[in-house]
């Protein structure tokens, strides 16, 4: 009897240990993503592929073409289609991550805006308290600033560099691309941690940081050939009935205007 109940104890204990495993290689594996975001380039995008199952709890996961996974949105460029709740609360290093936005501000002067990131359940200070390993620096009254670079087209350098200009109210210059942390206040105690990519944005650079955006540029490309081309067909269209309608010469124009004399 004994011995029955030390076998059942044994396989109890034993079902525990195993669960606890697991339940910490879920955290793990969702940390790890969380963790790669935060660099803001596209080993994020690596991760959430390979942990696909462990993010899938908490949101719906698509996968492009090109086998690139991402967190989708409704509508990258309207403010009220570009964020997804969570099915449930995020656990981070004690944080609290509740949904995710995708933003896409184009604009015809300044080049093109792109934010990413996760929104928190927790205060400024909360997360500045917990990610205490990234150098936050004051940006403006309500938003704090970190690892910000800067990519020069007419630099030899190919690598991203250091960004000590990244201050609020200054736009990326011709030929020039910022990358950079943002974490940002909301309402009701809430925040978002932000990677950003703007400026002066080429397709090849954007892409090697945001692979997930291919198709949406793709359709974007697709959609603007279609509107040159039906344009060239108009124009050719007016150009072919102003040249189809007879045309009056000199003679004809003076008597014309005699009889309405």
């Amino acid at each position: 009897m004994l011995l029955k109940k030390l076998s059942v104890l044994l396989c109890a204990a034993l079902f525990s240990c195993i669960t606890f495993a697991q339940t910490n290689n879920k955290k793990s594996e969702t940390d790890k993503v969380i963790d790669t975001f935060l660099q803001c380039n596209n080993q994020f995008f690596e991760q959430l592929a390979i942990h696909q199952e462990s993010i899938s709890q908490y949101v719906d996961l698509m996968t492009t073409p090109d086998n690139v996974t991402y967190i989708p949105v409704e509508s990258i460029q309207q403010n009220d289609k570009n964020k997804v709740l969570f099915k449930k609360p995020l656990k981070y290093r004690g944080l609290e991550i509740t949904g995710y936005q995708n933003i896409y501000i184009p604009t015809s002067l300044s080049g093109h805006f792109l934010y990413w990131g996760f929104i928190f359940n927790n205060t400024e200070d909360e997360i500045k308290a917990t990610l205490n390993n990234i150098n936050w620096l004051p940006y403006n009254t309500n938003i704090y600033i970190a690892n910000a670079k800067i990519y020069d087209r007419q630099l030899k350098s190919p690598e991203w560099q250091n960004d000590p200009y990244a201050i609020d109210g200054v736009i990326p210059r011709l030929g020039t691309m910022n990358k950079s942390l943002y974490l940002e206040l909301s309402t009701n105690n809430k925040s978002s941690v932000f990677c950003s990519i703007q400026g002066d944005l080429d397709k090849e650079t954007l892409l090697a940081t945001r692979p997930d955006l291919k198709p949406i540029i793709e359709k974007q490309e697709a959609e603007r050939q279609e509107q040159i081309k039906a344009y060239k067909e108009k124009k050719q269209k007016e150009k072919q009935v102003q040249q189809s309608q007879p045309q009056a010469n000199p003679t004809e124009a003076a008597l014309t205007h005699g009889d309405n004399i």
